[in-house]
């Protein structure tokens, strides 16, 4: 081996040996070993002289182990010479068979369940009159199902029916609601526009009361003024010739004690008493002066006064004052009274 491997390459050459003898390649193939070895640099012999190194060692080592293997078993043979004895049966007490009984009855209880129920059935076929009998028994359930189904859908029906004439009458609530309102509008907007109206007539008619009072209030004093004139002076001259009269009636009688005609205050005096007196003359005084303004006011300003006085100026009780012209107080018909024997 040293004439043909070099010394510098020696250690390469062993390392390659070393790695051939290593057990855990020796089962590796044959091709891999050569290029493992070719790639770190070896030749073919090279290669070739290390692949022959293992073999020598593995034939001086079986003779060596052929010698030393013989006398181990020897060795052994006398070791065993004796045989140890079995270990002795566990001692089974009740608990035992009770669980391997109950075991076995379940076992065998599960094989009889499936064979009833599926290795019988299909070998041998069931009876005619059990199987009528399940078919009886599956349109009785059927039947069952069917009644309940009819009942459900008749309460169905009903509900659905019910609920309809709730939603029709509702719906008739809503319209007639809906009219109601429409006509309820209709009559808050039409009561609205007549009171807009009658509010509007009260105060134009207001307006015109107010206008027609301002322009008449003076008028109206005047004409009230001149009709209590005209029932004084009816009044004086029916006093006047009823004293003339009794003027001798009254002069006899004075003498017992009952007053004279000179006591009975005259007509004057009583205006003057009552304050009538200046208002006649007043009056007077008034009539002189609207005769001269008479005479300048237009010809349609005096027919319209005309109008007014004669339709609107003129209250009621001045017209009942005016038809009875003669209106004699009650005190005064008293004193008239006892004056007359």
């Amino acid at each position: 081996m040293s004439d043909v491997v070099s010394k510098d390459r020696k250690a390469l050459f062993d390392s390659a040996v070393s790695f051939l003898k290593d057990e855990s390649i020796k089962d590796a193939p044959l091709l891999k070993k050569i290029e493992f070895l070719k790639s770190k640099g070896l030749t073919e012999k090279e290669i070739e002289i290390a692949m022959k190194e293992p073999k020598k060692d593995g034939i001086v080592g079986d003779e060596v182990s052929k010698k030393f293997g013989s006398t181990e078993n020897r060795a052994s043979q006398d070791m065993y010479l004796y045989e140890a004895m079995p270990p002795t049966l566990p001692h089974r007490d009740w608990k035992d068979y009770f669980v391997m009984a109950t075991a076995t009855a379940g076992l065998l209880y599960g094989a009889y369940e499936v064979t009833r129920r599926y290795v019988i059935p299909n070998i041998l076929p069931e009876a005619k009159s059990k199987l009528e009998g399940d078919k009886k028994e599956i349109d009785d359930q059927f039947s069952k199902i069917d009644t309940v189904l009819n009942a459900i859908e008749a309460e169905q029906a009903e509900f659905r029916k019910k609920e309809s004439e709730t939603l029709k009458e509702l719906s008739d609530t809503i319209a007639e609601l809906k009219q109601a309102l429409v006509q309820t509008t209709r009559s808050r907007e039409k009561i609205e526009d007549e009171f807009r109206i009658v509010k509007l007539e009260v105060v134009n008619m207001q307006n015109t009361i107010d206008k027609f009072v301002s322009d008449n209030d003076g008028m109206q004093e005047l004409n009230n003024i001149q009709k209590e004139m005209e029932s004084l002076k009816s009044l004086m001259n029916n006093r006047m010739e009823s004293g003339n009269a009794q003027d001798n009636r009254l002069f006899s009688i004075s003498p017992n004690g009952i007053p004279g005609i000179d006591t009975i205050p005259s007509a004057s005096e009583i205006l003057a008493k009552m304050g009538m007196q200046e208002e006649s003359d007043k009056e007077k005084e008034n009539g002189s002066d609207a005769n001269k303004d008479d005479n300048a006011v237009p010809a349609w300003k005096k027919a319209r006064e005309q109008t007014i006085d004669s339709n609107a100026s003129i209250p009621e009780w001045q017209k009942n004052t005016a038809a009875n012209e003669i209106s004699v107080p009650d005190w005064q018909n008293g004193q008239v009274e006892d004056s007359i024997p």
